[in-house]
């Protein structure tokens, strides 16, 4: 009986696999200790212990008009999650998150309006900060939300006409200028009427995700929701 390349093959993966793991053993990102063989990426530990919120976000600290008709921030930005969020704009380290989405899938899609979101649109990274990085932090979580709510990817009808300082170290004021003309539509007719849910990773101030949807708000859209990763809750270190 000849046996098949990829029947020879398989057992030598499985082995040279087992070699690195043992050698190099597979580590939970955000405590460092070692999976087990049901774990990816992170051990159920930390997995379950990220803080769900669960709850409509209403504490923007934005001058002026919020174009944003409501606000999801899925988890608490405490010591956890900022690790997460570092690995994931820093490290590219990208499927953690689709773990963590994937874990609590019921309760992310319990707080979210169903079949009624036209576009899902992560915010833009201006073109020289996407080369930087080599891809958008939340285009992967935007894709997620897009196949479990029934809606269609809407990157490509806005962009990021103005390259801005990092927002960490600004005031809400500051914020605010920073972004300020930094959004634009391009299709005017693809926004018009529809329902848009915003993805970004942070929502810190509200100032950047305001400042697009209020280009959206102009372009005609409908509604404008957004959803974030996470927050700093009130009094949290």
């Amino acid at each position: 009986m000849q046996l098949s390349t990829r029947t020879v093959r398989n057992p030598i993966k499985l082995l040279l696999t087992g070699i690195i793991d043992l050698i190099y053993p597979p580590l939970c990102l955000n405590c460092e200790q070692r999976l087990n063989d049901n774990e990816d990426q992170l051990c159920d530990t930390c997995l379950d212990g990220f803080k769900l919120l669960g709850k409509v976000h209403d504490d923007f600290s934005v001058p002026g008009k919020i174009y944003i008709n409501s606000a999801w921030a899925l988890f608490d930005f405490d010591k956890a999650f900022q690790n997460l969020i570092h690995h994931l704009k820093y490290s590219r380290r990208r499927k953690p998150v689709q773990v963590v989405l994937n874990h609590y899938k019921k309760q992310i899609l319990t707080q979210l309006p169903q079949n009624s979101i036209d576009y899902v649109i992560s915010i833009p990274l201006h073109l020289r900060k996407l080369r930087e990085r080599g891809y958008n932090q939340v285009d992967d979580m935007s894709h997620w939300l897009a196949k479990h709510l029934e809606s269609e990817i809407g990157n490509h009808f806005v962009e990021r006409t103005k390259y801005t300082q990092s927002q960490t170290q600004l005031n809400a004021a500051e914020r605010q200028q920073n972004v300020t003309s930094a959004f634009a539509v391009k299709s005017d007719s693809e926004i018009m009427g529809k329902h848009i849910l915003l993805v970004d990773d942070v929502l810190t101030t509200g100032a950047t995700a305001n400042a697009l949807a209020q280009v959206l708000d102009a372009a005609g859209a409908a509604r404008i929701d957004l959803i974030t990763l996470s927050t700093p809750q009130k009094g949290s270190t």
